[in-house]
């Protein structure tokens, strides 16, 4: 088994997922090329979000269907305009949720948000 947390960060609104296999840490999220711009060019995000959690939610993950969700969606953003509440961190967040098999809504919310929704719908190993 496999672990993917989701996160949500202090400060400035923003939501990223951390995966571990194998003992490994990768992290995945997708942000605004240009730093804090609501709209344009978008980027995979792979820096260590660690010392910005806020909020957390983690589950267990067959390894085979993490590995392959993660590099889907990361290929499928890599070249996706970034739009605020569109095609944003949470969709990013979301989509991976969606190829691991987790019950997510079909609505774009908050990053605090998307991980309370996490929590009611689906079975989890801890929040924070």
């Amino acid at each position: 088994m496999a672990e993917l947390m989701f996160i949500s960060e202090t400060g400035m609104f923003h939501s990223a997922c951390r995966v571990t296999l194998g003992g490994r840490v990768e992290w995945y999220g997708f942000k605004p090329w240009k730093h804090r711009s609501p709209q344009g060019r978008g980027m995979v995000d792979r820096s260590d979000r660690s010392g910005f959690v806020n909020h957390s939610i983690t589950f267990d993950v067959n390894e085979a269907i993490l590995r392959s969700a993660v590099e889907r969606v990361a290929r499928d953003y890599a070249n996706k305009t970034y739009c605020a509440t569109v095609c944003d961190c949470v969709s990013f967040t979301a989509d991976v949720a969606r190829q691991v098999r987790l019950r997510v809504p079909s609505v774009n919310i908050t990053p605090y948000g998307f991980i309370q929704v996490l929590a009611f719908w689906n079975v989890h190993k801890s929040t924070t």
